[in-house]
């Protein structure tokens, strides 16, 4: 399906999706977000709504409408800001880039707050010993793999955290995956063709190489150190 005809065709079932969802005793707000809300549905896009309700409950449902999934995120106020408190980037951008459907001054201020945290980005967070360790430990994982079929699985697993914790370490909101690759071009090149190169290489040993490239942007090495978690209390 042509972009623009799934684009027209989730705007086209908006209307009964909407109806249903404010139908939904305690909401009272209903903000439109993700792919076909920013205009860039595809074949494989649904509709994703937030809804704001009265309760003192958090749920998520799913339905179909016209052959188009929906998928309708409720919750109160207070939840959505405990998330933006928490650094949730799917929230963060899902409200920061959609489009109020059913207004309400609650839903424009957590809109207005989530662009502001958009723009500002997230607290650049650096790994902690014991993260570093855990990291490390999947990348030699892999290297002993190298020549076993699992390889490029475990490439692929480790490549992707290693990702988030060099977008966490450089304080930037997290994307799909899907869109990570073009992202991180525009962003640090240098990570990005480690990246592409650890995710489309042909040959193992070549794969392993990219893959430890990219590690060295995320890890000051690849040798072991000292690390310890905080220690717990057990039942």
């Amino acid at each position: 399906m042509a972009p623009h005809n799934a684009q027209a065709r989730l705007e086209a079932a908006l209307p009964a999706a909407l109806g249903r969802v404010i139908a939904t005793p305690g909401v009272y707000a209903v903000l439109w977000c993700g792919s076909a809300a920013r205009g860039e549905a595809d074949a494989h896009s649904d509709l994703d709504l937030h809804a704001l309700v009265t309760r003192n409950h958090r749920w998520r449902s799913s339905f179909v409408v016209n052959g188009v999934p929906v998928e309708v995120f409720h919750n109160p106020p207070r939840t959505i800001r405990a998330l933006f408190a928490q650094g949730e980037a799917a929230t963060v951008a899902m409200f920061a880039g959609g489009r109020v459907l059913v207004p309400h001054p609650d839903l424009d201020a957590l809109v207005a707050e989530a662009r502001a945290l958009c723009a500002a980005g997230p607290v650049p967070r650096s790994l902690t010993p014991a993260e570093r360790h855990l990291l490390l430990d999947e990348v030699i994982e892999a290297r002993a793999a190298v020549k076993e079929s699992m390889h490029p699985y475990l490439v692929a697993n480790a490549a992707g955290r290693l990702v988030r914790a060099l977008y966490a370490a450089r304080g930037w909101w997290e994307v799909k995956s899907r869109h990570c690759l073009r992202d991180l071009m525009a962003r640090e090149a240098e990570a990005a063709q480690p990246l592409h190169a650890a995710l489309n290489a042909s040959q193992p040993d070549g794969r392993q190489a990219a893959l430890e490239a990219l590690a060295l942007c995320v890890l000051d090495s690849l040798e072991y150190g000292e690390s310890s978690t905080e220690p717990q209390a057990v039942p």
